[in-house]
């Protein structure tokens, strides 16, 4: 039973866009805000005010958490709500390569993600589930991410919420587009939906549709952006010979040519996991990956099948922010460069397990051999600075 609701928001009380979410979440719970008593001018005198010192006293096994600014996550993390919604505002979703890595971390730790732009919505879709979009254009899909939204805060599933906002979105997006002028990126966001889910027939018909207006527009990238992600398509049709083809012939770089020949060998030796594992890598399908080959490495024998298996989950994990999902799976280091790959990654697990003083240790250990632990020591200490500003209620 959840009797508290904390906000970490983005904004003073008088350009907050969710208090209609707020006053519906907080009936019958207490309401505090980590703001200034300045910042919440004009909001309902229900609605408290709270210092990031009165964050210790928090009942957090009963608190409901809403977060809407990415530089609140070290501030979040390792207090274990009953619930985290994150509900972040589309002018928030892109920043520095620092304010992203704190972006995705807060969206990982999510029970539920509500975005604002159709673009980060897709984004999230192929590294998690469970992400809502709610943009202004379709009421209808805005009320299902309100609905999912309090469904996780009582502890609901809302996977069949997330489903039915997705066939939402794919029917609003064809009834516009018959009033629309034709554009390759909207018949490649249609197949995006239908791909999410699973209806392939009809992924494929508007992938090779944008494909097709693409090569007509004389748009770059075409192959690399519309015609690859047919091979995922038809992956996911069952049809894996004419989905590795598929993305042989958008093969450019040494890289893309040299996945694409270990998938065949793959097929070829009987492991058909890891070469669809290594596609759905290479279309930068993360949330696929890590569901297809999260069991490999217990299944393998130890040798080279097992390792290549291992270490594409392990990508996996680290591109979908959840670094300690990444260090449970690694093997004791055996080089200089694997040494410093688990310190880095034990210093962002524990900074997002709330563990601070240890994320740093295992981040100075990690810059006896290079720059980029200081660099992570560096964001974690811009990420709360940013937050304490945003405590005291500043927000430009």
């Amino acid at each position: 039973m959840t009797d508290t609701v904390i906000v970490f928001p983005h904004c003073a009380w008088e350009a907050f866009p969710y208090g209609g979410f707020i006053e519906r979440l907080g009936r019958g719970r207490s309401v505090r805000f980590v703001a200034s008593t300045e910042a919440m001018a004009g909001a309902p005198p229900q609605y408290g005010a709270m210092t990031l010192d009165d964050l210790d006293a928090v009942p957090w096994q009963r608190t409901i958490v809403i977060a809407t600014h990415p530089s609140w996550v070290y501030e979040i993390a390792g207090r274990s709500p009953a619930a985290l919604l994150v509900l972040l505002p589309s002018e928030l979703e892109q920043g520095e390569a620092d304010y992203l890595v704190c972006r995705d971390a807060l969206c990982a730790a999510a029970t539920v993600v509500v975005t604002g732009s159709e673009t980060y919505y897709f984004e999230q879709w192929f590294r998690r589930g469970r992400v809502f979009l709610q943009d202004g254009l379709d009421t209808a899909s805005d009320l299902l991410a309100d609905a999912a939204a309090s469904d996780a805060a009582a502890g609901k599933s809302v996977d069949a919420l997330a489903k039915l906002q997705l066939q939402r979105r794919a029917d609003f997006r064809a009834e516009q587009l018959r009033g629309l002028r034709p554009s390759a990126m909207q018949f490649f966001f249609q197949s995006v939906y239908h791909y999410l889910l699973g209806q392939g027939e009809e992924a494929e018909r508007w992938a090779l549709d944008a494909f097709h207006l693409a090569i007509l527009s004389a748009e770059e990238g075409a192959v690399q952006t519309y015609f690859r992600f047919l091979s995922v398509i038809r992956l996911q049709q069952g049809r894996a010979n004419d989905a590795f083809a598929t993305y042989g012939i958008s093969a450019a770089s040494d890289e893309e040519r040299g996945a694409y020949g270990e998938m065949l060998e793959l097929q070829a030796s009987g492991e058909a996991a890891l070469a669809a594992g290594l596609l759905y890598r290479m279309n930068e399908d993360f949330r696929q990956t890590a569901g297809l080959l999260n069991a490999a490495p217990a299944q393998l024998p130890d040798g080279p099948l097992r390792e290549r298996a291992v270490s594409l989950l392990v990508e996996a994990h680290e591109r979908s922010s959840r670094p300690g999902a990444a260090l449970a799976l690694l093997p004791p280091p055996r080089t200089v460069k694997e040494r410093l790959r688990r310190n880095l990654l034990e210093g962002r697990a524990y900074a997002l397990e709330g563990r601070r003083h240890d994320a740093v240790r295992a981040l100075l250990q990690a810059a006896m051999t290079g720059l980029e632990p200081l660099h992570a020591i560096a964001d974690i200490a811009a990420a709360l600075a940013r937050a304490k500003k945003l405590a005291e209620g500043e927000y430009t």
